[in-house]
């Protein structure tokens, strides 16, 4: 039989499409997020209206993003604020914003006179406050943070973990970063990179189908043993887990992703377990787990990456 000759791709409808490698970094990033909360995975940080020290978990400061004008973007210590609903371990559950506290006066969570950016751990008010405003907010931030490679902004810098002024990024006068949240890494943290290793073998015959392999390395970072070791052993006790990836073209043509552009949460978010139900695309079995590159730089500094294979079918 002589097979047809085609003049445009197979199994690709638009350029603007996101294809295997997108697609499966972010289902990655969105599972351990939540499994991560699942089981524990938050800090919880309440308001103490008696504590004026800068370096405070609960109080805000001034950002140094030069695209807001000064006195509307206010940045916590610790980003990656928990915006997910429906988590409860131990008959707890993060805390979940009601209000911004400004000068002593709580100001209810209804986009009327700010948005928080929940990645970022930032609140952007409408009106710019006095620098010397005091602003602080009840929030729950992640153990573990998690990154994309491909989602990086054009520098990190990794900002460890605690209150210390002494460690690579250093603290201004009035006790905010020198650098702004949008350029840091938080640790411990796990940034997801598709390695330079992939397999593809035929499904089924006459089908066009493809069974494809495709590595991924899991770079931990953190500054404690304790912390890389620990995430070290959850990520490889899930060898051959088997998970339901959402089709994240459909999601976003929807325009049903949690978040919007700004970080702040849409009407009516989707859980991940909504998405996977609502948008499901196809399932990825995690094999072949190693752990390599087991190292401490110095005693602040601890890496480790763990590889792991993603199997899907393709057609």
């Amino acid at each position: 039989m002589i097979c047809n000759p085609s003049t445009q791709f197979k199994n690709v409808d638009s350029i603007s499409e996101e294809l295997m490698l997108n697609s499966i970094e972010a289902n990655l990033k969105m599972f351990l997020d939540w499994a991560f909360l699942k089981i524990g995975g938050w800090f919880d940080v309440s308001i103490n209206e008696n504590t004026l020290q800068n370096n405070s978990y609960d109080k805000l400061l001034l950002s140094e993003d030069k695209s807001y004008p000064t006195g509307k973007a206010w940045d916590s210590i610790r980003k990656d604020w928990v915006w997910e609903k429906d988590i409860v371990f131990n008959n707890k559950s993060p805390v979940a914003i009601q209000s911004i506290s400004v000068n002593g006066t709580a100001i209810a969570n209804n986009n009327s006179q700010y948005n928080i950016n929940y990645p970022l751990g930032r609140v952007i008010f409408n009106n710019a406050l006095p620098a010397n405003a005091i602003v602080k907010a009840a929030y729950s931030y992640r153990y573990v943070q998690v990154y994309r490679a491909n989602d990086s902004e054009w520098f990190n810098t990794i900002q460890y973990n605690g209150l210390s002024t002494n460690k690579t990024i250093n603290r201004l006068n009035n006790g905010s970063w020198q650098i702004g949240n949008n350029h840091t890494i938080q640790l411990p943290a796990i940034v997801i990179e598709a390695l330079p290793k992939s397999r593809s073998k035929p499904h089924e015959i006459g089908s066009g189908g493809l069974i494809l392999e495709q590595d991924f390395a899991f770079h931990i970072l953190a500054d404690s043993k304790n912390d890389r070791n620990k995430i070290i052993d959850i990520l490889r006790l899930q060898q051959d887990l088997t998970i339901l990836l959402f089709d994240i073209n459909a999601l976003f043509a929807q325009d049903k992703y949690p978040l919007n552009y700004y970080g702040s949460l849409k009407n009516n978010p989707l859980m991940y377990p909504d998405i996977i139900d609502q948008y499901p695309w196809k399932k990825c079995w995690l094999k072949n787990i190693a752990v390599f590159d087991v190292e401490s730089v110095d005693p602040n500094m601890h890496r480790a990456a763990v590889r792991v294979t993603a199997e899907i079918i393709y057609t």
